[in-house]
């Protein structure tokens, strides 16, 4: 019998080599790393003034931004227009009162002396306080500059008289959400920059937010159906604006666009 062949020992240098090779190579391995994905704005339907019904939205979590009133303002005088045409939704749903200011053609909120102040929030109190059903009053005023501290008044005046506890909304430009603002003077929960209808400028403003808006403006915006463009970050309430009256179609769509 031929005697057994010795098993030469391995080289243990080139096997600890490759080991460690290996091991260098998994860690530069890229890692799949999942970004975490932010839950949709709740939304908020703007409803305005036309027969609007939203029986549709049972079981979902939506909230109704309606026109209350419209209050054209002229330098003697306040008009109170109150809304006209039926609103059906359905029961529990949270319904925000939203009051359109209009200063007409030649008249100037900025010659609002105080005693003007105090009755047009005398005014806007008494909508609120029929409409137990209400739960937060939003504003809706293009204020031009000369009119800015004249609305930051007026709004310091009217947090004083709503029912305590009560939200305090304002719809805003595109321009007042910009560093350094007037609008942060505001007394308010909420700033709404409506992002449509902002003509040749819309595109620049767009890219602007395109990744964010700042403070206060960040938390909320306004949309259009016929325009719509994609939610910046950090939007958490997305209120809608449609041309034509809500149908569930059109609400389907809305929710289908604002999903990641």
């Amino acid at each position: 019998m031929l005697p057994d062949s010795p098993i030469p020992h391995a080289a243990p240098g080139p096997r600890r080599g490759l080991r460690a090779t290996a091991v260098l190579t998994l860690l530069c391995l890229p890692l799949s790393v999942s970004t975490p994905v932010s839950p949709p704005p709740r939304l908020v339907l703007w409803a305005w003034e036309r027969p609007e019904d939203l029986r549709f939205l049972e079981g979902r979590a939506v909230d109704v931004a309606f026109l209350l009133a419209t209050l054209d303002l002229t330098d003697e005088d306040v008009h109170v227009l109150p809304r006209r045409q039926p609103l059906r939704v359905p029961s529990g749903t949270a319904l925000k009162a939203t009051v359109r200011l209009q200063m007409l053609p030649g008249s100037s909120l900025a010659r609002f002396g105080p005693e003007r102040l105090e009755s047009l929030v005398g005014s806007l109190e008494a909508l609120v306080r029929r409409r137990p059903d209400v739960t937060a009053l939003q504003l809706d005023f293009d204020a031009r500059a000369s009119e800015y501290d004249a609305y930051v008044d007026l709004l310091q005046r009217l947090r004083a008289r709503l029912p305590p506890g009560m939200p305090l909304s304002i719809t805003g430009l595109a321009s007042w959400c910009v560093t350094g603002s007037w609008i942060a003077r505001a007394p308010v929960d909420e700033v709404v920059p409506q992002l449509f209808r902002m003509g040749p400028d819309a595109p620049a403003w767009r890219a602007r937010f395109a990744r964010g808006l700042p403070r206060p403006c960040s938390g909320s915006m306004g949309l259009a159906m016929d325009e719509w463009q994609p939610v910046p970050p950090g939007v958490s309430t997305l209120y809608l604006f449609n041309p034509r009256p809500w149908t569930p179609d059109a609400f389907a769509r809305a929710v289908a666009e604002t999903r990641p």
